[in-house]
C-alpha cells in the first residue's frame, strides 16, 4: 500500500519496521501525512456514509518497540463528526498475530491462538476503545478481530467473541459489535446472540484472486459465483446482519493477462459493478482500501476519480 515507508529497510511488516529508530520515525511521518482533513472532505463529497478504520493492539502503547496512534484515531473520530461519517473501528492487528500475515502487524505464526493472555489483552483493548468513544455519535461499530486464522470449529475464537461481547455490551449504547466470519461464514453464523435489541454483525471478506480454487475456473465463473453469494448472504442475514468488510476490484493477474489491454478497464468496471449489485443488499460494504500510494484497483479513490467506479 505504501512501499515508500519501507524504503531503505529490510522490514517485512510494521513490527519489524518498528524495531529501529529510523523505522519508527518513518511510521510517525506516515501517520502525520497519509490521511488529511481533505480526505474526509473527499469522502463526504462522494457520498460515502461509513468508514472502517483499522488499528493495532499497540494503539495505546508506550513500548519502545511500537508507535502508538491513539491521537490519530481521536482526530479521525473528530473528522468523522465534522463530515458526518459513521465509523467502524476495527482491531486489525492483535498481539501475537491472529493470522500470521503482515497485515496483522507481524508476519509469522498465528500465536494469538496459543496464549490466553493475548486474547485477554485483546478484550482489554476493545473495552478501552469502547469506553473512550461510547458516547461518540458516529461510533457505528467496533470489530473484535480482523481475519483470524480459519479453523473447523474455532472454539477459542468463539469463546473470545462471547467474552468480548459480554464486556462490551454494558458499555456501548448505540454501537454495533462486529465479528469476523474467519472465512467460514456458514460455520460462524449465529455465533453471537442479540444484544441491546440489535443483532450482532458478521463481517465477510471477499477476494477473488486469493481463493485457492480460482485457478481451476474461468473468470466468468466468478460472476456466476457472485449470485450464489447473494443467496448465501440472504440466508446468513436471517441470523444476524452482515457486512462486506473488505473487497476489491482486483482480478487475478493470470486472468487479466488473457484479456486484450484495451478491454481490461471495461472488464474491471463490469466486475466491480457485479460485486456492488450483490454487496448493496448487506448492511454495509467497505472497499479495501480507500487509497494507496499509487493508483490502481487497490485504490478506491483512484477508481472513482478515473471513472472506473461510480
Amino acid at each position: 500500500m505504501t512501499p515508500s515507508v519501507f524504503d531503505g529497510t529490510d522490514a517485512i511488516d510494521e513490527f519489524t519496521l518498528s524495531q529501529t529508530k529510523a523505522g519508527r520515525e518513518a511510521i510517525k511521518a506516515h501517520q502525520k501525512s497519509f490521511i488529511q482533513e481533505s480526505d474526509f472532505q473527499w469522502l463526504k463529497d462522494h457520498e460515502i456514509k461509513i468508514i472502517r478504520i483499522p488499528v493495532g493492539y499497540w494503539l495505546f502503547s508506550s513500548e519502545e518497540n511500537h508507535v502508538p496512534h491513539i491521537q490519530y484515531l481521536d482526530w479521525a473520530m473528530d473528522m468523522a463528526l465534522k463530515y458526518e461519517l459513521e465509523v467502524l473501528i476495527d482491531l486489525h492487528g492483535l498481539k501475537g498475530s491472529q493470522n500470521g500475515q503482515d497485515h496483522s502487524g507481524r508476519s509469522g505464526k498465528a500465536m494469538w491462538f496459543h496464549f490466553a493472555e493475548y486474547r485477554d489483552e485483546s478484550v482489554d483493548i476493545l473495552e478501552k476503545i469502547a469506553r473512550r468513544y461510547a458516547n461518540h455519535p458516529k461510533f457505528w461499530g467496533i470489530q473484535l478481530i480482523n481475519e483470524p486464522f480459519p479453523k473447523l470449529f474455532n472454539f477459542k475464537l468463539r469463546a473470545y467473541y462471547k467474552n468480548a461481547a459480554e464486556r462490551l455490551t454494558g458499555i456501548l449504547k448505540h454501537t454495533r459489535i462486529v465479528f469476523s466470519d474467519s472465512f467460514t461464514p456458514r460455520l460462524m453464523s449465529g455465533v453471537l446472540p442479540h444484544f441491546n435489541n440489535k443483532p450482532a454483525v458478521m463481517d465477510i471478506h471477499i477476494y477473488q484472486p486469493f481463493r485457492p480454487w480460482i485457478k481451476f475456473v474461468s473468470l466468468n465463473f466468478f460472476f456466476h459465483w457472485l449470485q450464489w453469494q447473494k443467496k448465501l448472504h440472504k440466508r446468513l442475514m436471517k441470523k444476524q446482519s452482515i457486512i462486506i468488510g473488505e473487497w476489491s476490484g482486483v482480478i487475478r493477474h493470470e486472468d487479466l493477462s488473457k484479456i486484450p489491454e484495451n478491454k481490461r478497464d471495461a472488464l474491471i468496471k463490469r466486475y466491480i459493478q457485479a460485486q456492488l449489485e450483490v454487496y448493496n443488499a448487506t448492511e454495509a460494504w467497505f472497499y479495501w482500501s480507500y487509497k494507496t500510494e499509487n493508483p490502481g484497483t487497490w485504490n478506491y479513490r483512484s477508481l472513482v476519480e478515473s471513472g472506473m467506479m461510480e
